[in-house]
C-alpha cells in the first residue's frame, strides 16, 4: 500500500494531464443542449434567472444562436438573455404604441394645428362656465377659498383670488432640470365636458405640430390667472417648467402626489400610474390601462416620438389624475378631516415652495477663495497635530494592523513562510542537479536561470508589514481606523447606544458629535472633522455648485414632522442654458437638451453649515442678498414648549404653563426654580456662565429643565432622565426629586402625554393641531403583543424600574421579542408625541411663509430666499427696508395663527447672512 501510494504521487503531473484531456474529450462531444443544461445548474440571481430563461426560451424557439466560439458559459447565456429580452421589450412597446393608436378615445384631442388652438380655448372656457353651476364643484371652491390665511391676508388688505374652476393639467418636456429643461406640449382635462387635449410643440419628429409661441400664449392668461385652480401630479416640478417656458404662473394649487402622501405617507409608490392601479377600482379608472411611460418609451424623452401617441398617453394621464384627483377630495372629506391641512395649509406651498428653491443666494466668490486659502493650512496642521498627539507612527500602525486585521496577516504570513520554505527548497535541489548536470545542454541553462531568479528574486519576508491587509497609512476617512482610535487606544466609553440601540462602536455623525462635546481627548480629531468638513463640504464646493443665475439653490423637502430638510440636486450643464428661446431657435435647444445627460452635482445643504462655530459663521457670511438689497429674517421663539403650553390649555384646563409666557417669564427657567428648589435667579442662562468654574458654581438648571420636559414627553423613566442631565451638574437626588415633583406641578402635562399615547394605542397615528397624520404601521399589533409579555412578567409600567429583571421570568425568546417590542413601540411613542408638537410647530411656520409670500413677496417684490428650522429669511430692497417693513415681519410671524398665548419671534437684519441687527440697532446707526 505504501508503494502504490508512493508510485501515485510520482505520477501526480501524467494524472492531471490525462484528466485534462478526459475533460477536453467532453467538452468536445458535448452537445449544446447539455451546455444548456450544465449552465442552468448555476447560481442566478433573480434578474440573472430571468436573461438566463428568456435566452433558453429563444434557443429551443430557434430564434437564437451562439454568439462566441468556444465552450458555451454562463456569461454568453446572460448577454444573449439581455439581448433578447432588448427585443422583446422593444416588440411590446411597438406592439403597445400601436394599441395605443388604435384604441384612441374620440374624447382625446391632439392638437397639432395652430389653427385648432382657438376652438380648444374655447372649450377650456366653457369648461370653466359649467362649473360654477355644478354642486361638487361649487363645494370644493370653497374648500379652496374659504381658509385661515386667506381671511388674514385680507385683513392686511392682499386678496388672493376666489378659485372659480379646477382642472387637471400636465406637461411633457425636454428633461427634469427645472432651471433649464423647457416643455414640449401640455395636456389638461375638463371634467364635466369629459374631453381631454393634448398641444405638441417641441417634438423632434417630422410630424406637423403648433407653434410655441401660439401654443403657449394661448393658454398664458389662463395659466397666469389664481382664480383657474390647476392640479398636477408634482406640481412643484410643472410650474418650474412653465416658468422656464417664461410665463407666470398662478393658481398651481393642487398636488395629488403630494395629497396621496398626506392620506398615506407609507405608499410603496408616489408615481400616478401606481396610485392610480392600487385604486383603480375605487376611483372609476377600471377602463383605463396601467402602462407607464416606460412602457411605452422607454427611458428616452417623449420629445423623439410623434405627437399623437404622446399625445394619447397624455391625456390618459391627465384623464387618470383628474380621476385620482377627484376621488383624494371625497376621501379626505370623509375620513379624519384630512382636507383640513391639504386645505388650509398644504395647497399654498407649492407655488411658495418653488419660490424659495429659485431665488436662492448670491455668493461672495472671493471670499470663498480666502476661505479656502486660509483654512487649507489649517487642516493640514490639525492633521500633523493629531498625528502628533495620537502618536500614530509606525509602530501604532502594526498595532493597529494587528487588531484589526491580525487574523488575516497571521494566516498570510503563514502562508508565506511555506512559500519561501518552498523556494529555499527548490534552490538546494536545482543547486544538487547542477553539479551533475551537462553545461552543454538545454537543462542546464534552465537551472543555471531559475538559481539566478531564485536569488535575486526572493520572496518578501513573512512579516506582517509585507502582508497585504497591512494598514500603512491612517486613514481619517476610514471608520475602521477612527474606530480603533476612540475605543481601542483612547478607552473611550461607548455610547452608540443612545443612538442605535442594535449597533456598537459607531463613529458616525451623530455618536462624534457627542464625544466632541464631552472628551477632551478628541480634540484634535474634532479639530480634524471641523475644518475638513468646511472645506470639503461647503468652501471647495459650493463654487461649484451654482446653477445658471448664478446663484446658489438648494431643494426642500419635507419630512416626517412637516418641517422641511434641505439638500444638494443634479442638473444639466449650465452651459446648456439659452435665455433668448424664440420660435426659430426653439427645436434647436430642445435637441441639444434632449440629448443632454443630466449629471452635474448643484446645490447644497444650506442647514448643515455650522452656525456655532466661527469658522461656520465665515462661510454663511458669505452668502450675500442680491444687490440693493438687504437680508431680513425672523425665527419663531421657543415655538414647540409654546404649542405644548397651548394643548395644555386648550386640552386639559392647565394654564400654568400658558401663563408663564402671558406673563413675559422664561418658564423654564420658573419651573427649575421650583422643582428643584433653588432662586430662579440661578437658573438663568447669565448667572449659570457668571459662576462657572468658581466656588459659586451651580448646574445648569435651565437646560436640566428642558431635558425634563423632553424625558416627559418621551415617555423616558427617572434613571434615564438622570443620565441625561449628569452633564448639567446636577445630582441623583436633584434628578429624581424634579421628575417626582413634575406631575404635580404641571399635572396637564403629564395627561397631554398620557392621552397621546392612548390615542396612538387605539388608532395607530397622531395629528398636529391641524390635523396632519402621522401614522405607525404595526404599532397597535405589536403593542397589543408586548402587553401579553409585559403581563406574564408582571409588569404594569414600561417605566417600571425593575423591567430587566422581570423580564428574566420568561424564556429566552419571548425576552428577545419583548426588547424588540419595547424598543420598536418606543421609538413610535416618541415620534407620535413628537409629531404632534413639532409638527404643529412646522404647521404654523407654513402658515407665516405663505403670508410672507403673499404679502411681501408677491405684493412687494421682496425675494423669498430661505425658511430654516423655525426661520423665515427675504431679501428686502433697500428703498423698502424700514422700520415699518420689520415691524411687519415681526407681524407675520407673531400674528398669522393664534395660540391661546402670545407667539414671539427675533427679527433681525443682515447685510450678509451671520452679520446680524437687531431693527432697533440698526435703525440707531
Amino acid at each position: 500500500m505504501k508503494l502504490t501510494l508512493n508510485i501515485a504521487a510520482k505520477q501526480t503531473g501524467a494524472t492531471d494531464a490525462l484528466q485534462a484531456a478526459a475533460v477536453r474529450k467532453s467538452a468536445a462531444t458535448e452537445t449544446l443542449e447539455d451546455a444548456w443544461i450544465r449552465v442552468s445548474q448555476s447560481k442566478f440571481t433573480d434578474k440573472e434567472r430571468m436573461e438566463f430563461d428568456a435566452a433558453y426560451r429563444a434557443f429551443k424557439a430557434g430564434k437564437a444562436g451562439r454568439i462566441k466560439d468556444g465552450k458555451f458559459t454562463k456569461a454568453e447565456a446572460l448577454q444573449m438573455g439581455r439581448r433578447i429580452l432588448a427585443e422583446e421589450h422593444e416588440q411590446l412597446r411597438e406592439q403597445r404604441m400601436k394599441e395605443t393608436l388604435e384604441t384612441k378615445p374620440t374624447n382625446y384631442n391632439v392638437i397639432t394645428k395652430d389653427s385648432d388652438l382657438q376652438a380648444m380655448i374655447e372649450r377650456l372656457n366653457e369648461e370653466v362656465r359649467l362649473q360654477q353651476d355644478d354642486e361638487w364643484f361649487r363645494k370644493v371652491f370653497g374648500l379652496f377659498n374659504d381658509t385661515i390665511i386667506r381671511r388674514r391676508l385680507l385683513e392686511s388688505g392682499v386678496e388672493i383670488p376666489l378659485v372659480t374652476s379646477f382642472t387637471e393639467w400636465d406637461t411633457e418636456t425636454s428633461g427634469t432640470d427645472t432651471r433649464i429643461d423647457l416643455s414640449g406640449g401640455y395636456s389638461f382635462w375638463l371634467p364635466l365636458l369629459n374631453e381631454g387635449y393634448y398641444v405638441a410643440y417641441g417634438h423632434l419628429t417630422e410630424d406637423e405640430q403648433c407653434t410655441r409661441s401660439k401654443a403657449l400664449d394661448i393658454v398664458k392668461a389662463f395659466i397666469e390667472d389664481a382664480s383657474h385652480a390647476k392640479a398636477f401630479h408634482n406640481t412643484t416640478f410643472d410650474y418650474a417648467m412653465f416658468l422656464n417656458d417664461g410665463l407666470a404662473p398662478k393658481g398651481f394649487r393642487y398636488d395629488s402626489m403630494d395629497a396621496a402622501q398626506l392620506m398615506n405617507e407609507h405608499e410603496e409608490s408616489n408615481g400616478l400610474k401606481p396610485l392610480v392601479s392600487k385604486y383603480k377600482k375605487y376611483i372609476g379608472a377600471d377602463h383605463m390601462d396601467d402602462f407607464t411611460f416606460e412602457d411605452l418609451f422607454g427611458k428616452g424623452s417623449p420629445m423623439i416620438y410623434s405627437p399623437e401617441v404622446v399625445g394619447i398617453y397624455a391625456i390618459k394621464d391627465v384623464e387618470k389624475g383628474w380621476l385620482f384627483t377627484k376621488w383624494q377630495i371625497d376621501m379626505m372629506l370623509r375620513t379624519d378631516d384630512l382636507y383640513y391641512p391639504y386645505f388650509e395649509i398644504r395647497q399654498y406651498l407649492y407655488e411658495v415652495n418653488t419660490t424659495i428653491e429659485r431665488t436662492g443666494f448670491v455668493i461672495d466668490l472671493d471670499e470663498m477663495k480666502r476661505l479656502e486659502n486660509e483654512f487649507e493650512p489649517k487642516l493640514q496642521q490639525a492633521i500633523d497635530d493629531l498625528h502628533a498627539s495620537y502618536g500614530i507612527d509606525d509602530d501604532f500602525l502594526y498595532e493597529m494592523s494587528m487588531h484589526i486585521k491580525g487574523d488575516k496577516i497571521d494566516e498570510w504570513c503563514a502562508n508565506r513562510q511555506k512559500q519561501i520554505d518552498k523556494q529555499n527548497e527548490m534552490l538546494r535541489h536545482c543547486e544538487e542537479e547542477l553539479k551533475t548536470a551537462n553545461p552543454a545542454t538545454k537543462k542546464y541553462q534552465q537551472l543555471k536561470e531559475r538559481i539566478r531568479k531564485y536569488k535575486t528574486e526572493p520572496l518578501a519576508p513573512a512579516i506582517p508589514q509585507n502582508a497585504p491587509d497591512f494598514i500603512t497609512e491612517f486613514n481619517l476617512d476610514s471608520d475602521a481606523h477612527i474606530s480603533y482610535l476612540i475605543y481601542d487606544v483612547l478607552k473611550i466609553e461607548d455610547k452608540t447606544k443612545q443612538f442605535d440601540k442594535k449597533r456598537e462602536r459607531l463613529t458616525n455623525k451623530d455618536v462624534l458629535g457627542l464625544y466632541f462635546k464631552t472628551e477632551p481627548s478628541l480634540k484634535p480629531l474634532a479639530e480634524f472633522s471641523k475644518l475638513s468638513t468646511l472645506l470639503g463640504t461647503f468652501i471647495k464646493k459650493i463654487p461649484q455648485a451654482i446653477d445658471v443665475d448664478g446663484r446658489l439653490h438648494t431643494q426642500l423637502q419635507t419630512v416626517s414632522t412637516g418641517r422641511y430638510s434641505s439638500k444638494g440636486y443634479t442638473g444639466k450643464s449650465n452651459s446648456l442654458y439659452h435665455n433668448d428661446i424664440n420660435d426659430d431657435n426653439f427645436l434647436s435647444q430642445m435637441r441639444l437638451l434632449v440629448d443632454a445627460e443630466k449629471n452635474v452635482r448643484k446645490g447644497t445643504n444650506v442647514q448643515n453649515i455650522p452656525a456655532r462655530t466661527e469658522e461656520g459663521k465665515r462661510v454663511r457670511m458669505a452668502f450675500k442678498p442680491p444687490k440693493d438689497h438687504t437680508f431680513l429674517g425672523s425665527d419663531l421663539s421657543s415655538i414647540e414648549p409654546r404649542i405644548q403650553a397651548h394643548r395644555m390649555a386648550t386640552e386639559f384646563g392647565d394654564e400654568i404653563f400658558a401663563d408663564m409666557y402671558r406673563k413675559g417669564l422664561d418658564p423654564y427657567v420658573e419651573f427649575a426654580a421650583i422643582l428643584f428648589e433653588v432662586p430662579a435667579e440661578h437658573c438663568t442662562e447669565s448667572y449659570y456662565k457668571s459662576v462657572k468654574g468658581t466656588p459659586q458654581q451651580v448646574p445648569d438648571f435651565r437646560k436640566a429643565m428642558k431635558q425634563a420636559f423632553l424625558a416627559r414627553g418621551y415617555g423616558q423613566a427617572k434613571d434615564m432622565f438622570y443620565k441625561g442631565v449628569i452633564p448639567h451638574g446636577v445630582t441623583e437626588e436633584q434628578a429624581y426629586y424634579a421628575y417626582d415633583k413634575f406631575d404635580e406641578v404641571l399635572p396637564g402635562f403629564g395627561g397631554m402625554v398620557e392621552e397621546t399615547f392612548a390615542h396612538l394605542r387605539r388608532y395607530g397615528w397622531t395629528a398636529t393641531i391641524f390635523k396632519q397624520k402621522r401614522r405607525f404601521p404595526g404599532y397597535v399589533e405589536k403593542y397589543k403583543r408586548l402587553c401579553v409579555l409585559m403581563r406574564k412578567c408582571g409588569i404594569t409600567d414600561k417605566n417600571d424600574p425593575e423591567l430587566g429583571k422581570k423580564s428574566n421570568k420568561i424564556p429566552w425568546k419571548e425576552r428577545s421579542e419583548f426588547w424588540d417590542l419595547m424598543r420598536f413601540t418606543g421609538g413610535c411613542e416618541r415620534a407620535a408625541f413628537n409629531h404632534t408638537i413639532q409638527g404643529s410647530g412646522a404647521n404654523i411656520l407654513q402658515l407665516c411663509m405663505i403670508r410672507s409670500y403673499y404679502e411681501c413677496t408677491v405684493t412687494r417684490g421682496w425675494e423669498f430666499a430661505l425658511t430654516l428650522h423655525d426661520e423665515l429669511k427675504c431679501a428686502i430692497p433697500d428703498n423698502q427696508l424700514t422700520k415699518e417693513a420689520t415691524d411687519l415681519y415681526t407681524n407675520i410671524m407673531t400674528d398669522t395663527f393664534h395660540l391661546v398665548l402670545p407667539l414671539e419671534c427675533d427679527t433681525v437684519i443682515e447685510p450678509c447672512w451671520m452679520e446680524e441687527y437687531s431693527p432697533e440697532e440698526y435703525f440707531a446707526q
